[in-house]
Order: C-alpha cells, then sequence, then structure tokens
C-alpha cells in the first residue's frame, strides 16, 4: 500500500514539474507577444486601427479624410477636456492610392498616386518643389505642393506622443477648431435728449426717480464696467530683409564643334564629389531640370516649346579670335547666346571668359518672427514667384515681386482658417 502511495506521489510530482517547465518555457514569448502587441481600439466603431510604438502612433483611418502634417490631434480626458494637443508629423500615401486634391484656387483634382514607391510628406510639405503626380484616365496631371489647399485619401497619420501618456485613458478628436475673428467696433446706442415743452418731466408724475450720487455727480444710472478691448491684432509675422543679385548658375566652360558644355554650378557629379555636374547643350533645343538625376547623369536634359518647365536654351553659339591687349597674341573665345525661360526677359550672353555672369537673378531674404516661436529665415529668387512658407499655423505667399522697388506682396493664411492679411513689404 505505501509502495502504491509513493509510486502515486512520483507521477503526480513529475506531471507539476512537467507543467512548471512547459509555462517557464512559454513566458518569454507570451512577454514578448505583449511586448510587440499593438494597441487596439477599444470599439470596433472607432474610425482607425492605431499602433503605438516607443511613444510614436500611426494611425491608419477605415475611410477617406484630410489629416495633413501640421494640423493637430487633441487628447481627450474621460470628462471630455481636452488634456493636450500633439501635432501630425508625418503622412503616408500608399502606392496607387486614390486621391482628391483641392487647390488653393478652388480647383479639384482626381486620380491615383502615379509612382512606384509610396508618397511621405512632413512638416515642410508644401515648400517640396517635386509635384504630386497624379494618373487621370490615361494622362498624367502634376501638381505643385505648394499650390495643394488640402488632399482628402486613405492615407497613414503619425505623430509623437508626449512622455507619460497612457492612451487607454484618453480618446482622440480629430476636429480642426476655426478661431472667430473678434468683433471690431461694436455700435452702441446713442442716447438722445427728448425736447420737452415747459414743465414736462421725462418721468412719471407717481413714480419717482432713483438717483445715483456717482463721483460727486447726481445720476439716474449706475456706471457700468468698461467694455473689454476688441481682441489684440497679431502682427503680420514676416518682414523684407534684403534684395542681392545672385550670378547665374550655369557657365560656357568648353565646346565641341558648334556645341558648347556648360557647367551647373547647383548640382554635384556625386554626393561625395567636389565637381560640378557639365551638361551638352544643343543649339536651338530646349532643356529643363532632370529632377529625376543619378550619379553620373546630367542635370537637364532636352525638352520642348510647349513644355512649363523648361529652363533654358542656346539660341546661337559661335567660336571667335581676339587679340590680347596685354601680351600681343590670339585668345580663342566661345560666345552663346542664352534664354532663361524662368527669369524672363530677352536673351543675353555667356562666354568662357566670364567668371560670374549676372542675368537680373534676384535672390530674396525674409524672416519670419512670431511670439512663443524661434524667428526663421528664408530665401527665393525672382523666379520662385507665387511661393510659400508655412510657420506657426500659418501661410505666407508671395503673391508679386516688384525688383525695381524692391518690394513684395505677400498675403498670410491663418491661424484660423477665416483669418487673411495682405501687405506689401519694402526696403527702405
Amino acid at each position: 500500500m505505501g509502495r502504491k502511495i509513493k509510486e502515486h506521489y512520483e507521477k503526480l510530482l513529475l506531471s507539476i514539474l512537467l507543467i512548471l517547465l512547459g509555462f517557464l518555457g512559454a513566458s518569454p514569448w507570451l512577454m514578448e507577444k505583449e511586448k510587440h502587441q499593438p494597441y487596439s481600439p477599444a470599439s470596433e466603431f472607432d474610425p482607425f486601427e492605431m499602433r503605438v510604438d516607443s511613444g510614436r502612433v500611426e494611425l491608419q483611418f477605415r475611410k477617406p479624410h484630410t489629416l495633413m502634417p501640421g494640423q493637430t490631434v487633441s487628447l481627450i480626458e474621460s470628462n471630455g477636456t481636452i488634456r493636450q494637443k500633439v501635432m501630425v508629423e508625418e503622412v503616408v500615401f500608399p502606392r496607387r492610392s486614390s486621391l482628391q486634391i483641392t487647390t488653393k484656387a478652388g480647383e479639384a483634382v482626381e486620380g491615383r498616386l502615379s509612382g512606384q514607391d509610396e508618397l511621405r510628406l512632413g512638416l515642410q510639405w508644401r515648400n517640396d518643389r517635386q509635384p504630386l503626380t497624379l494618373a487621370t484616365g490615361r494622362t498624367n496631371t502634376n501638381v505643385p505642393l505648394q499650390d495643394v489647399l488640402s488632399i482628402r485619401g486613405d492615407h497613414m497619420v503619425g505623430f509623437s506622443l508626449p512622455p507619460g501618456t497612457d492612451l487607454e485613458e484618453l480618446t482622440l478628436s480629430f476636429y480642426q477648431s476655426k478661431e472667430m475673428n473678434a468683433r471690431e467696433n461694436a455700435e452702441r446706442i446713442k442716447w438722445e435728449q427728448t425736447r420737452l415743452e415747459g414743465n414736462e418731466t421725462i418721468y412719471d408724475l407717481f413714480t419717482p426717480p432713483v438717483i445715483y450720487l456717482v463721483d460727486g455727480k447726481l445720476s439716474t444710472s449706475l456706471p457700468h464696467d468698461p467694455l473689454p478691448d476688441a481682441k489684440k491684432k497679431e502682427p503680420f509675422g514676416m518682414e523684407l530683409l534684403r534684395f542681392s543679385n545672385e550670378p547665374y548658375p550655369y557657365r560656357l566652360v568648353s565646346w565641341i564643334g558648334e556645341t558648347p558644355y556648360f557647367e551647373d554650378t547647383l548640382s554635384k557629379n556625386s554626393a561625395t564629389s567636389d565637381e560640378n555636374v557639365r551638361n551638352r547643350l544643343e543649339v536651338g533645343i530646349p532643356y529643363k531640370r532632370f529632377p529625376e538625376r543619378k550619379a553620373g547623369q546630367p542635370s537637364l536634359i532636352k525638352t520642348s516649346e510647349e513644355d512649363e518647365d523648361k529652363q533654358l536654351k542656346v539660341e546661337k553659339f559661335v567660336v571667335q579670335q581676339y587679340r590680347d591687349e596685354r601680351t600681343g597674341g590670339l585668345k580663342t573665345i566661345g560666345r552663346a547666346l542664352v534664354r532663361d525661360y524662368k527669369l524672363g526677359g530677352e536673351p543675353f550672353e555667356i562666354n568662357n571668359q566670364m567668371k560670374e555672369v549676372f542675368a537680373g537673378n534676384i535672390k530674396i531674404e525674409v524672416r519670419m518672427t512670431l511670439e512663443q516661436l524661434d524667428g526663421k529665415t528664408f530665401s527665393f529668387t525672382t523666379a520662385d514667384e507665387g511661393i510659400s512658407f508655412d510657420f506657426g499655423d500659418r501661410v505666407f505667399t508671395v503673391s508679386g515681386i516688384r525688383v525695381q522697388e524692391k518690394s513684395i506682396l505677400v498675403t498670410k493664411k491663418g491661424p484660423g482658417e477665416a483669418e487673411k492679411e495682405e501687405k506689401l513689404l519694402a526696403l527702405p
């Protein structure tokens, strides 16, 4: 009897030991699974799916939306109050996703995102010179990002959580509030004294008036609190620093036969090279910038007169002999007549003896200054008329450039969607 109890006890002890070993072996896997398990919405009716990793939140919406970098997401407590607002830092559009674009001019463009890769846009997306390309039917439509007012799609939204934030105790709100303009110069009712005849009085015969002593004077009413001042108008937030001549970026350096070679001072042969790219420009053919250029390729490619992106064209090129007055010898000079479509105006000469060419390309510098924000300086050229800058939930658009007066016309929108101001900035 004792031997059988001992055998059963040993089997029971062995079973318990195997269970413990199995649990210990599975614990790291369970902990790892719990560690990487994304936060899931509390309700299946939430309009998004969420993934949280080290304070970084990514939201994938189930329906199209218009959230973009620079807009905010509100963290709402259980009592309905806003704990904090966080800014959308990045959005990602899937490859071939359907988009609805509304431009600042009120135009609507619909199509599928063209390209082989997904599209990522950050806080400075409006300053990106690469246009947004949509496949519309059998053609592609390019929309400059600086002209885009809103984009509607099913894109992913990314932002960072403040340290110590627990999303299980909060809900998310994507409502973009609009600030209402303060009512200015509110009209007051002006009291006009009734003209009385003889011994008439403004008071009823049987109702004695109530008289108050205010600052030593009799009055029929008590003084009112002063009306609150209208909302203080925000400073414009942009100042013009300088106009300065910029050297033309293309220099004539050599030629073969009747074909000149131009050096592009804005482009290097590769990321590790200090040498500028050289472009072979045939006479009479327009060229434009090569946005998808790789190392070793030219920075300018052939195009047509109908292309709105055309940059320049060599209209004439000659090689002439000149006598050097200092040495008395002959000097060979290559001379090109160049038309720049972006600068406009008449064609100008570039020859291989010129170290710098000034063709009317003016550099303009401005500085953004708003309270509670660090100042920033931006620069652009006369060819960038219409360029926009995002700064502190406000969009500044350079709608006009006057070189002779050294002034620019700027339109400011924000911080509320209904707020708009236009100002002419000029140098003294």
